[in-house]
């Protein structure tokens, strides 16, 4: 028998939602813009909701749970979505509107978790027990399952590795300390390092990208990737300290959690070896044989298809923890 569940996947931009079954095939899905106020989109959420239902050939009543992943902070406590970065919603109470709404459990994560729950299930971490997710856009986020549960801590915060201080005399990070992975790492962080470097420089290689074409708004991931493919020296140094510096990262994972699996997503994903090969290349100063010779570091094994299923990995990991699905 089928077990189907809802994913709803809350971004600075758009509400995208789901409805996959338990081998992690979409039955359909759609998306909404995130325009408006909290009280004028949800009704909008629900009405997808029903309509890809329907779409599906199923009723409420066929769906076990529904899983909602969205950047943090979160209130997880009381299911409240928090006032983010990029998003103006504060206090929002989704978690109990939904339950209301739905008729069905409903469960909050951060993006980072419900991530590392997507490549647990579905992707690379098939089989496994102890997997870590480390995500790398514009800032950088991370998700933990060890001994086969997610880790999330006293106040649901766990996992928090892209705020490991490196270098406390480092760049300063959006989270406002100095020197943690995300300030060197991060895509805003990087974005603003070659802003100040390329400001006053018009004429510089990285500046002629048809990526960049001269505007400094269209820094970031995207043209440094194109500047180490065309073998830009300055591109080719950036990325060898983002490279160095996830290393010290992962070796700080590698000795805390002692990890079968650690899976990189998003830039980390399309920049590929220009990364890769840096990265376990400087792995070694940062960790014992012990550790890494029992882990294997890999690119995500869901790819693009991770954000697609995060929020329906929250809904599996809510009936897997109550005894109701096993993976």
């Amino acid at each position: 028998m089928s077990i189907h569940v809802l994913g709803i996947d809350i971004g600075g931009t758009k509400v995208a939602i789901c409805v996959a079954n338990e081998k992690g095939e979409v039955l359909a899905s759609g998306r909404i813009p995130m325009q408006g106020e909290y009280t004028e989109v949800f009704p909008k959420v629900a009405e997808l909701v029903r309509k890809l239902l329907s779409d599906s050939g199923l009723s409420q009543r066929d769906v076990s749970a529904c899983g909602i992943c969205a950047p943090g902070p979160l209130d997880l406590k009381n299911g409240l979505l928090l006032r983010s970065p990029n998003m103006h919603w504060d206090k929002v109470p989704i978690r109990a509107d939904l339950e209301k709404e739905l008729g069905m459990p409903v469960a909050l994560e951060n993006d980072a978790n419900a991530g590392v729950l997507a490549e647990w299930f579905f992707g690379s971490g098939k089989g496994k027990k102890d997997v870590i997710y480390l995500t790398m856009s514009t800032g950088v986020g991370s998700g933990i399952v060890s001994g086969g549960h997610l880790i999330t801590g006293t106040t649901g915060n766990a996992g928090e590795l892209g705020h490991v201080v490196l270098n406390p005399e480092g760049p300063i990070c959006g989270c406002g300390l100095r020197g943690c992975v995300e300030a060197y790492c991060g895509g805003r962080s990087l974005k603003m390092r070659m802003q100040d470097i390329l400001r006053f420089r018009p004429d510089h290689t990285i500046m002629r990208l048809p990526e960049v074409a001269g505007d400094l708004e269209k820094l970031g991931f995207p043209a440094l990737i194109a500047g180490c493919k065309a073998k830009i020296p300055l591109a080719l140094e950036m990325m060898d300290e983002v490279a160095f510096r996830l290393a010290q990262g992962i070796g700080v994972a590698l000795a805390a959690f002692n990890p079968e699996l650690i899976t990189l997503g998003t830039t980390a994903y399309y920049a590929g070896d220009l990364m890769f090969k840096p990265l376990m290349n400087y792995l070694p100063r940062f960790t014992w044989s012990e550790f890494s010779d029992h882990c294997t570091i890999a690119l995500s094994g869901l790819g693009l298809r991770i954000g697609e299923l995060a929020g329906a990995s929250v809904a599996f990991n809510t009936l897997y923890e109550r005894g109701q699905w096993q993976p």
